[in-house]
């Protein structure tokens, strides 16, 4: 267990833990929730002495597994679990007890305190002062009154990748041909067909933008010289952003016309880009065996 890496999320009810563990489900965690706190523990040892691989869990924690194990056990269970693995990470949720009182209302769901506090506001509160212990040991904590769905899964997106160090944002660059088709999956499009072409040049005609010879008759041109400065400039400041977002996967496509010339060889160059940034990659050239220009 010295090398796993194992993320709790805990929070207040209502503040999006849901969303939260769904998110890092996706980033390839096996996801527990709402265990009560002494199964969790047979889990634990269990865990620890068997012969699976499972690298990457997230446990969910709050007050369904009872408001007096909650504040006994967990702040010791969390303590144990530090002291177990290498890499233990807690995320606290939170919202204003506006937020709170609204998302329940909208949602008809009753409180998990509602039988110990039949009042909304009460069983709020409550839970805050019960919650206190564990969010004093959390490792991030997030306020989500003002934050979408879509706005939460990024945040913690952003935070697995920051600390999960085999979890990177994988990038596919693709050159294809406009004769083919766009690829469907595209998250960026760029289309080179103003760049001088090739295929006109008899000796360039059955080469392709692999060759040494098709890339020198590129790079003697200065519009292709400015363009590709330019672009590789635009590709190695956003993947950092992209990044920041959340994205798991970035698929940049380069188009010409028949994607043989100079969508390969622009593709080619961002792909040294993408390296040289440390990302995880791959260069497709998807129409470089058909005929066309």
């Amino acid at each position: 267990m010295d090398h796993s890496f194992i993320v709790v999320v805990t929070g207040l009810s209502g503040s999006g833990k849901s969303t939260a563990l769904k998110a890092i489900e996706d980033e390839g965690f096996f996801c527990m929730d709402n265990i009560p706190v002494d199964l969790l523990m047979k889990f634990i040892e269990v865990y620890d002495s068997a012969t699976f691989d499972i690298p990457k869990v997230c446990i969910g924690m709050d007050v369904r597994a009872g408001a007096g194990s909650i504040t006994e056990r967990a702040p010791w269970m969390v303590s144990m679990l530090r002291n177990m693995a290498a890499d233990v990470h807690i995320v606290f949720l939170e919202a204003s007890k506006d937020n709170l009182l609204n998302r329940f209302k909208e949602t008809r769901r009753r409180h998990p305190l509602s039988e110990l506090y039949p009042n909304l506001l009460d069983a709020t509160e409550a839970e805050v002062k019960i919650m206190e212990p564990i969010r004093d040991m959390a490792d991030f904590i997030i306020n989500t009154s003002e934050m979408n769905v879509h706005e939460l899964q990024a945040k913690i997106k952003q935070i697995i990748s920051s600390k999960d160090k085999t979890r990177d944002m994988y990038i596919e660059i693709r050159s294809f041909g406009f004769k083919k088709g766009i690829p469907i999956d595209s998250d960026i499009v760029m289309d080179v067909r103003f760049l001088p072409n090739p295929y006109f040049v008899e000796a360039l005609k059955d080469k392709t933008g692999s060759d040494a010879e098709v890339k020198e008759f590129l790079t003697r041109n200065e519009s292709y010289r400015d363009f590709i400065d330019r672009f590789k400039d635009l590709i190695h400041s956003i993947l950092p952003l992209y990044k920041k977002e959340g994205r798991s996967y970035l698929n940049i496509a380069i188009g010409c016309t028949g994607g043989r010339h100079r969508s390969v060889a622009v593709a080619e160059e961002i792909m040294k880009v993408i390296e040289n940034s440390g990302y995880n990659g791959k260069l497709i050239h998807r129409d470089i065996g058909l005929g066309g220009h």
